[in-house]
């Protein structure tokens, strides 16, 4: 029994110190690699939800600039902007044309209303359409001469570049005055 006894007392009833180290070293290690994963997964929802909140505001923006050429009495395009002169009928009251405009320092597009000096309205503030614009091509405008001997804007291309971070996408498309068109 004394045999028993001794064996008894030697026998462990828990981890050592080494092994209680061990275990929560590791237990660091894989609760900080969870917690990296967890942050560069959150990190790239973050840019992509943002990549495609600037594509889209490009997208709509490309559209609203290519219906408004298409649907315009008359056409001026610059380097830096478009300006746009609306059909009568689909005018607002004493509005004179639409600008829209490419601001390379802050890097958006905008669209500011004007109105006819006799109004005595000044214009609208400029309206912020897309954000994160690299780049902005309006034109070469194509051309051609009406029946009057007048220059008419036939076709104009134009092309938005966007970007956040290292991800970029570009938007183009061409427009024309369905008046021209018809002429």
């Amino acid at each position: 029994m004394n045999q028993f006894n001794r064996r008894r007392r030697f026998v462990r009833r828990g981890l050592s110190i080494a092994e209680v180290l061990i275990s929560l070293s590791i237990s660091v290690f894989l609760l900080v690699a969870v917690a990296a994963a967890y942050s560069a997964s959150a990190d790239a929802v973050e840019m992509n939800d943002r990549f495609f909140r600037a594509t889209q505001a490009g997208r709509v923006t490309m559209n609203q600039l290519l219906t408004e050429i298409r649907r315009a009495d008359s056409v001026q395009v610059f380097a830096d902007h478009i300006d746009i002169i609306r059909p009568d009928q689909s005018r607002s009251p004493n509005e004179s044309m639409r600008t829209f405009r490419y601001d390379p320092t802050v890097k958006q597009v905008t669209l500011q209303i004007s109105y006819t000096v006799s109004s005595g309205l000044p214009p609208t503030p400029r309206y912020t359409l897309s954000r994160n614009v690299e780049a902005a091509l309006f034109g070469p405008a194509e051309t051609t001469t009406d029946t009057n001997g007048t220059t008419v804007v036939t076709r104009v291309p134009v092309q938005l570049v966007v970007r956040i971070g290292s991800n970029e996408v570009r938007l183009s498309g061409a427009s024309g005055p369905r008046r021209a068109a018809k002429e």
